[in-house]
C-alpha cells in the first residue's frame, strides 16, 4: 500500500472517528456506515470517486475486524459502493508540452519602468524542464518521481527503476534522447550528488514532494497559458501517444504499472491508429521538442 493510500485511509478513519465519538466498534451499524457516506459528501463536497475510495477504505477495515475479532461485516453485500463516471483522458498537444518546456526556462516577462519587457532565467529551470520530459516520456506516477534517487537512473541505457510503484511493485522505464539530454544537464548542474540522494530535489536538496510538483505545474500551466497541468494528464499523454505510434497494449500495461488491462483499453479506444507490435516509443523523441 503507497504512503499516499495509507494518508487517505487516515482520512477517513480519523473522519468517521468524529462523526461517530467514541463508540464501541460491535455497536457501529450499516446504518452508521450510510449516514455517514452522506456526510461525507455534504460536509466535505467530495467527489463520488473520492467516497467510492472511502468506501473502500471502510469495507478493508471491516473485512479486518470481521477476521481478526469476529465481528460482522456491515459494509460488505449491505451498502452499495459509490458509483462514479470515469473522466475520458485528455491528453497534451505537442504544442501545449513545447509551451510548457519554454515556460519553465524564464519567469512570467514584466516591464521595466523604462518601459522595456524583460524576463529572467527560472533558478530550477534544468530542474522543471527535465521533470516535464520526463513525466512525458515514461507517464510515471506523481510520488514515484517524488521517489526517485540518483541511484534508479541509470545514464548509460537512460533507464529508471520504480522500485516502489503502485501495490509496492517495481518496474523500469526508459527515456528518450531529449529527456535523458535534460536530465544529463539537470544533474550538471547540481554538481557531486549521492547515491541517496533525490534524483529531483529542492532547493535545501530535500526530494521534492507531491505538493512542490504539482505548484511547480500549477504555476508553469499558468504562465504558458495551458490549462489542467498535471502529473497524471502527462500519464495519459505517454499512453495514447505511444499507442498512436504503434506501442503494444501489454508492454503499456507493464510500463504504466497497471495490474489489468482494463485501464489501458480506455487508452487504446482513444488512439487513433491502429496497435501493431513495435519498439517502445518515445514523444520527447518524435516530437522534437
Amino acid at each position: 500500500m503507497s504512503p499516499h493510500t495509507v494518508r487517505d485511509y487516515g482520512v477517513t478513519f480519523r473522519r468517521l472517528l468524529a462523526y461517530l465519538g467514541d463508540v464501541e466498534i460491535e455497536s457501529i451499524t450499516t446504518a452508521d456506515i450510510r449516514r455517514f457516506l452522506d456526510h461525507l459528501a455534504g460536509e466535505y463536497d467530495l467527489s463520488k470517486r473520492t467516497l467510492s475510495n472511502a468506501w473502500i477504505a471502510l469495507s478493508s477495515f471491516w473485512t479486518w475486524v470481521e477476521i481478526e475479532l469476529n465481528i460482522a461485516h456491515v459494509i460488505r453485500g449491505k451498502v452499495e459502493r459509490p458509483k462514479y463516471a470515469d473522466k475520458i483522458p485528455d491528453p497534451f498537444t505537442r504544442d501545449e508540452v513545447r509551451t510548457l518546456i519554454k515556460a519553465v526556462e524564464y519567469t512570467k516577462g514584466w516591464t521595466t519602468p523604462a518601459g522595456k519587457r524583460t524576463e529572467s532565467r527560472r533558478p530550477t529551470a534544468s530542474r522543471d524542464k527535465a521533470i516535464i520530459l520526463v513525466l512525458t516520456d515514461t507517464g510515471i506516477r506523481a510520488q514515484e518521481l517524488c521517489d526517485l534517487t540518483t541511484r534508479d537512473y541509470d545514464a548509460q541505457r537512460g533507464r529508471l527503476h520504480i522500485r516502489h510503484g503502485k501495490g509496492d511493485k517495481e518496474r523500469y522505464v526508459t527515456l528518450g534522447d531529449r529527456a535523458r539530454k535534460a536530465l544529463w544537464r539537470y544533474l550538471s548542474d547540481r554538481g557531486k550528488t549521492k547515491l541517496t540522494d533525490p534524483l529531483f530535489a529542492t532547493k535545501s536538496g530535500r526530494a521534492i514532494d507531491r505538493h512542490n510538483l504539482r505548484h511547480m505545474l500549477d504555476t508553469t500551466g499558468r504562465n504558458a497559458r495551458v490549462s489542467n497541468v498535471h502529473p497524471h494528464r502527462f500519464r495519459h499523454t505517454f499512453a495514447i501517444e505511444f499507442l498512436r505510434n504503434g506501442g503494444n497494449l501489454l508492454v503499456l500495461k507493464e510500463l504504466l504499472g497497471h495490474e489489468s488491462l482494463e485501464m489501458v483499453m480506455r487508452y487504446a479506444r482513444i488512439a487513433e491508429r491502429d496497435i501493431d507490435e513495435s519498439a517502445r516509443h518515445s514523444p520527447a523523441d518524435n516530437w522534437r521538442i
